[in-house]
């Protein structure tokens, strides 16, 4: 199903996540604030509408933005400067538009129970990357960097293989890659290993071993999202 996200609050890290979001095909994506000059100066620097001043605990200023939107699935992002208006405009998601996917920034390490004792799970602290949490939640599956080789610019890397990528029911001997890589293996989603020699299809769920050049980052999380393997 579509995704569509809300960001709660206007600032340099919420930002940074858009511009992310936007770089792996995730465009429908609107910010919410409080604070009008915020939201205007946003629009200004941007070709489209994408921020609205509003109330975020307001379920009329909410539905407005879109979200109760049919057909499309809400990912809620909490990222003010404020636990507790993180913390309510979460629980308003979750609870009243019973919101599957909704994320928080955390300002104060202090404020972690409180978040996990009303059902927000979904947290990353102020100092921490919000962009992965986020990309995964969408559907999007990044490459992790498991271990460098030397002062190559190469290392051995994982990634999971997300739900609907083309590369699905391949042969992972069988598999070509676009770019310079050495396939390792799998493991399926029950932990069970395979090497790359073995005639076995890739499925949702796997996690693919491979070497490849750290430049490749991009590449890797095109190919094995399915987008550019023909």
């Amino acid at each position: 199903m579509k995704k569509n996200i809300i960001i709660n609050g206007i600032n340099s890290e919420s930002q940074i996540l858009y511009e992310e979001l936007l770089n792996h095909g995730l465009d429908d994506v609107v910010f919410i604030d409080s604070n009008k000059e915020l939201v205007s100066n946003l629009n200004y620097k941007s070709e489209n509408l994408i921020a609205y001043s509003g109330n975020c605990i307001s379920p009329e200023f909410l539905e407005f933005i879109g979200i109760n939107r049919e057909n499309s699935q809400t990912i809620f992002v909490a990222m003010t400067d404020s636990d507790p208006s993180n913390l309510i405009s979460c629980e308003i998601a979750k609870l009243k538009y019973e919101l599957s996917e909704v994320v928080s920034i955390v300002n104060n390490r202090e404020n972690l129970p409180l978040f996990n004792a009303y059902g927000i799970n979904e947290l990353v602290l102020k100092e921490k990357s919000i962009t992965e949490l986020i990309l995964n939640t969408a559907g999007v599956s990044l490459p992790i960097r498991l271990m460098n080789i030397q002062s190559k610019g190469t290392s051995v890397w994982s990634i999971k293989i997300p739900p609907r990528s083309s590369i699905i029911g391949n042969d992972i001997s069988k598999l070509k890659i676009p770019f310079r890589a050495i396939i390792l293996g799998k493991i399926d989603n029950k932990g069970n290993p395979f090497q790359a020699t073995e005639n076995i299809d890739i499925e949702e769920d796997d996690t693919v071993l491979i070497i490849s050049s750290n430049r490749n980052e991009e590449s890797m999380t095109r190919f094995f999202q399915g987008k550019d393997n023909g």
